[in-house]
């Protein structure tokens, strides 16, 4: 019997909700496109909208894998503010090889240069296409060559880092080789252009600090016998 009396609630409640939802909708002024509700002048608010597109726009399918994602480093992203300083400084930017040519390695990151890190750094950053060796298209792994030949039509192969051309360039101009692109990229970039070299600007990719250390550790590995 109690059962029965419980039905008989849930069944009103069920008539009352109905009755209560048509009376709103015959006193509503409701606009789908955009959501908004108006009650008799009294009450305004929002309700879901169902235009194809616009702000209030209802996914019809919610679950996990209809919703849109991103990966890493992929927008929308909070950026900082425009113009806003790191805690460890703001790195100098210059414009002309000349500039960066009177550049040297600041005291602070020689006195944490670790020559293991850096080979890692090495390995993982420059490797696959200057080789083991640095010898670039000279390197004998015929692997890497192959995968080095089919970039070959966006320019030039990767550099040999042990010839005198690397060898006698200053450690301003590795770093800005290695900061923008290679000779190829920084030239492009220095009439105001955007590099087209295969090489990466890897400015956008490493930090000052691990750049300087790349820069040593091609110092390192050309003074060795």
């Amino acid at each position: 019997m109690a059962t029965s009396w419980t039905r008989r609630r849930r069944l009103s409640a069920v008539a009352l909700l109905v009755v209560a939802l048509a009376l709103i909708a015959t006193a509503c002024s409701a606009n789908l496109r955009t959501g908004d509700v108006e009650i008799q002048g009294i009450v305004k608010f929002k309700l879901p909208a169902f235009p194809k597109t616009g702000t209030h726009k209802v996914q019809l399918f919610n679950e996990m894998h209809y919703q849109p994602s991103y990966r890493f480093q992929e927008g929308p992203r909070l950026l900082p503010p425009l113009d806003s300083v790191p805690v460890t400084g703001r790195e100098l930017r210059y414009t002309t090889l000349d500039e960066y040519r009177e550049l040297a390695v600041p005291d602070r990151f020689a006195a944490e240069y670790v020559q293991s890190g850096a080979q890692d750094l090495y390995s993982i950053n420059c490797l696959v296409c200057h080789g083991p060796t640095l010898r670039g298209q000279q390197e004998e792994d015929e692997t890497l060559r192959a995968k080095i030949l089919r970039f070959a039509e966006r320019g030039p192969l990767p550099a040999d880092l042990t010839s005198d051309i690397t060898v006698d360039s200053t450690d301003g101009e590795l770093f800005a080789f290695i900061s923008k692109g290679g000779r190829q990229g920084f030239a492009a970039i220095e009439r105001g252009r955007a590099s087209v070299s295969p090489m990466p600007e890897f400015q956008r990719l490493l930090t000052e600090d691990e750049r300087w250390i790349l820069v040593m550790y091609l110092r390192s590995q050309q003074s060795s016998p």
